[in-house]
């Protein structure tokens, strides 16, 4: 993944929780820098939800200026 797109795809989880159109690639790819992780649904929802982590939170935030 390009800069660009690592920085959309972190947008895009950020204000939904879930990964939409993101390959399960890329979302591995996340994974492995720390800049993002999963989830596990409780019994009441049935989505994995996908959350920044802190090191995801400051990327995005720095490339949002």
């Amino acid at each position: 993944m390009k800069h660009e797109e690592v920085v959309a795809a972190l947008k895009k989880i950020a204000e939904k929780g879930v990964a939409g159109d993101i390959s399960k690639d890329d979302l591995q790819e996340l994974k492995s820098y720390n800049l993002i992780d999963f989830v596990e649904p409780d019994s009441k929802s049935k989505k994995q939800t996908i959350i920044l982590t802190k090191k995801g939170r400051v990327m995005l935030k720095s490339n949002l200026k």
